[in-house]
Parts: C-alpha cells; sequence; structure tokens
C-alpha cells in the first residue's frame, strides 16, 4: 500500500508520534511519501520516499495525517480533490475527527490490509463575488464558512437570502455557515446544535446575535445561501479557520453544497453517539 503522511510538525508530540507511525508502517511492508522538508526529522528509512506531497498523494492509495483536527480539515481539502480516503491518527488529548489515538497505532495493520470502511462527509464552497460578478475568492470547506467583522467593535448587520428568497437578517459579530462534520467546532461553541455527520444539510449560527431572534437554522443541503453586509469598510471570510479574506460591502459571500466529499477512514466500531460522549465530555 502507498501512504501519504502528513504530520504536524509544530505540535509537541507529533515528532516521536510519526516515527512510531513510520515504524509500524515499514514493518507492515507500506510504502511511505513523506515531503521533503522532513527528511530533517526522519532521515533515510527504507520505507520512505521524499516529495512533493501535494503532487504525490494522487499516486497513493491513502492519506494519513498525525496531529489534530486542525492538521486533518487541511489535509481533507487535499484528498478530497484526488477522492483519497483519509485518517488521521491523534498526537494529542482531543482530536474530534481523529480515527485512530496513538496508543491504537497496532491497528494500522488492519488500514494496510484494506480491512477498513469509509464515510463521507459534505463539504461547502464558499465564494466572494464582487461587481459585475467577479468571483474575488473561493475555497472549500469541511467545517465551516464564517464571516465576521473586521477590526471593530462595531456591530454588523447582515442579510441572508436563500435559494433567491430573503431568510433572514442577523445583527451580530458575524455568522458561521457548517457543515454536520463542523456543527461540533466554532458553531458548537456559538451555541449551536450538534448535527450528526451522515444528515446531509447546512447549519446558520449567528456570532454573538444582537436580536430576540438568535437561533440556529437548519438548511437542506441544496440551499444556495447568499450573505451581505452594511458595515461600513469591509468584513472577513476565514474558511475553516484560515487566513481571513476581506469582504468588501458590495461584495456577496455566496455558499453552497461542494460537488467535492472527504472520505473518512474508520478502523474501529464506534458510534457518532460514541465518539460524541468520548470528545465532548471531557
Amino acid at each position: 500500500m502507498k501512504i501519504a503522511l502528513i504530520p504536524n510538525m509544530t505540535r509537541q508530540n507529533a515528532p516521536d508520534v510519526t516515527k512510531q507511525v513510520l515504524k509500524e508502517l515499514r514493518n507492515l511492508g507500506a510504502s511511505v511519501f513523506l515531503s521533503d522538508e522532513f527528511s530533517q526529522f526522519f532521515g533515510e528509512m527504507s520505507c520512505i520516499t521524499y516529495c512533493n506531497i501535494e503532487n504525490s498523494i494522487s499516486e497513493c492509495d491513502i492519506v494519513l495525517t498525525v496531529g489534530g483536527d486542525g492538521t486533518f480539515i487541511k489535509s481533507a481539502k487535499l484528498s478530497s480533490e484526488k477522492d483519497k480516503p483519509l485518517l488521521c491518527i491523534n498526537d494529542g488529548k482531543l482530536a474530534y475527527l481523529a480515527g485512530l489515538e496513538s496508543t491504537e497505532l497496532s491497528l494500522l495493520k488492519d488500514v494496510v490490509e484494506g480491512k477498513y470502511k469509509t464515510e463521507k462527509r459534505m463539504m461547502l464552497n464558499a465564494t466572494i463575488i464582487g461587481k459585475g460578478g467577479k468571483v474575488l475568492y473561493h475555497s472549500n470547506c469541511l467545517n465551516d464558512a464564517v464571516v465576521s467583522r473586521c477590526g471593530t467593535v462595531r456591530i454588523m448587520n447582515l442579510s441572508i437570502d436563500c435559494n433567491g428568497a430573503h431568510l433572514m437578517d442577523y445583527s451580530a459579530d458575524g455568522v458561521i455557515v457548517s457543515t454536520p462534520t463542523g456543527s461540533t467546532a466554532y458553531s458548537f461553541s456559538a451555541g449551536g446544535p450538534v448535527i450528526e455527520p451522515q444528515i446531509d444539510s447546512m447549519l446558520i449560527t449567528p456570532i454573538c446575535c444582537h436580536s430576540f431572534f438568535s437561533r440556529s437554522v437548519v438548511l437542506r443541503p441544496d440551499s444556495v445561501l447568499e450573505i451581505k453586509h452594511d458595515n461600513s469598510g469591509e468584513a472577513m471570510l476565514s474558511c475553516d479557520g484560515e487566513e481571513p479574506v476581506l469582504v468588501p460591502t458590495d461584495a456577496i459571500v455566496k455558499i453552497e453544497i461542494s460537488e467535492k466529499k472527504a472520505e473518512f477512514i474508520k478502523v474501529k466500531n464506534d458510534t457518532f453517539i460514541d465518539i460524541l460522549n468520548k470528545k465532548m465530555t471531557k
């Protein structure tokens, strides 16, 4: 089996956990593709091929990450473009999307032998559209797209249309549009509900809403949202917590379901409820 391995070496435990992963994979006869930048950490192991990892994913069977949810989400965008399944190995205390803990590396044998199931998760497209329909920015999101105020304490007035009809207005610090996968992330912290990942839907949650109606709204997955703001100056769009992009006042943020899906590898038989009880009650 050919495996693209993406560790987050900025995390404290990642170097040690990645070394353990490499030893397991070498003993199992797997071929591992690692980014050139990691040669200084792992040297010359017989199972490793150093390369441009983004270009090599298409040649691999699966993608493994070592880190937390942030590492996994970033890698999911790469793997979904190449239609490759993805498994996250947690190197810390809490990683909601992790398929394996660092104490469960013996289960990599099942992965290499193909004894696993996969679970597909919906993603979002977020696009900033300026004057004349010009596309100013575009990104896929596994968790969420967040439109928020930019460097000011002034509240935002947001107008949201759904499938061409006006849906609602919010006076708030911003709004989160999330997938079911993202419902346990920022949206959850902002008071939104938890949605089971297999229920394809879009979730709108306001941030610090100054309104009598400040509830989240769950929409069908084929909804097309258009978000406008009247903030004097600019707002920000951030996809999956990445570097925010400015949204001019005369622009529209369009959010809809992506044609791409992230494919998660499941080695264990734990259910969504099991994961909730284990991760969210800590």
